[in-house]
């Protein structure tokens, strides 16, 4: 970034070769890009960006910037497919070009790149051969704790997922319809995970089938990444009927596979992003829908 200071008040003058001497000298300052300062997991978008924008001014096929662009990504982030598609890149937002002629789509870009990747078979290495002493559970099987396991299996941990549901994913499987996050994807970049090595117990809660005390002694370090899988509640007379479910509740039932008869119409008490996804759903199940919203 270039910030032009002011040394002193000089007169711009003629001089013998026909120069003007400027009064203003470029000062150079290390600051974080907005889109980079705005990623939640702080991927080096700008980096893989221009990657793939100068590929050939790098000597470099577009397959080949293409998995050098997946490498940066994955090196924060192990679900840039998943990703692509579900979340709010905030990057976007705080984008510099959007004053100019609009902000890069550094989202679809990511989710190019991360099918790309799924397409093409590629897997992740490990950034060292050398095995770690000390195992890790991790409980949860959402981004969160695929993420944790991704990254201390690539640095030679032993990890071991403790899972509650039928299923890993969180509420990536349980919270997000199949029509927003196909499940070919999301089962493809969590396997790719496991691959590094690592263990997935799947319907074990933990409390009930497994008590912490037993991973503490199992495990010199534990994660734990459950999610925030309870809905929301208004407090008020008749939400405990049995026609009445919050939004994380009903998906879940939905995702679930389970058979959700839903009536003829639907209410949806919010404009959130999960009141928005039980009000799609609801609609293709047949329903009318009204959203009512405080705004």
């Amino acid at each position: 970034m270039a910030i032009f200071k002011e040394k002193k008040k000089v007169e711009i003058r003629t001089v013998s070769t026909a120069a003007e001497v400027s009064p203003l000298r470029p000062q150079y300052i290390e600051k974080t890009p907005p889109c980079i300062g705005h990623c939640p997991v702080g991927t080096e978008i700008r980096k893989w960006l221009v990657l793939i924008a100068q590929a050939e001014a790098y000597g470099r096929t577009y397959p080949e910037a293409y998995r050098a662009a997946w490498e940066i990504i994955t090196d924060r982030n192990p679900l840039p497919a998943v990703c692509g598609r579900v979340c709010p890149h905030p990057c976007e937002d705080h984008c510099n070009r959007k004053h100019k002629d609009g902000a890069v789509a550094i989202n679809a870009l990511e989710r190019f790149i991360g099918d790309y990747a799924i397409q093409q078979g590629w897997k992740f290495t490990k950034l060292t051969e050398e095995r770690q002493p000390e195992p890790v559970a991790v409980i949860g099987s959402g981004p969160a704790g695929l993420s944790c396991a991704y990254q201390l299996a690539r640095r030679g941990y032993s990890v071991t997922i403790f899972e509650a549901f039928r299923q890993p994913g969180g509420m990536l499987r349980y919270g997000i319809p199949k029509y927003r996050l196909p499940r070919d994807i999301l089962d493809a970049e969590i396997q790719r995970i496991l691959e590094l090595g690592v263990e997935l117990r799947t319907g074990v809660v933990v409390g009930k089938d497994i008590s912490l005390e037993e991973l503490r002694r199992q495990y010199p370090a534990i994660f734990v990444g459950i999610g925030a899988h309870r809905g929301l509640r208004l407090g008020v007379p008749g939400e405990d009927a049995p026609n009445v479910w919050t939004g994380t509740e009903f998906l879940n039932k939905v995702n679930s596979g389970e058979s959700v008869d839903v009536g003829k119409r639907v209410l949806v008490i919010g404009g959130g992003d999960t009141a928005i996804d039980a009000a799609r759903v609801s609609r293709r199940l047949g329903a009318e829908v009204t959203i009512v919203y405080r705004r």
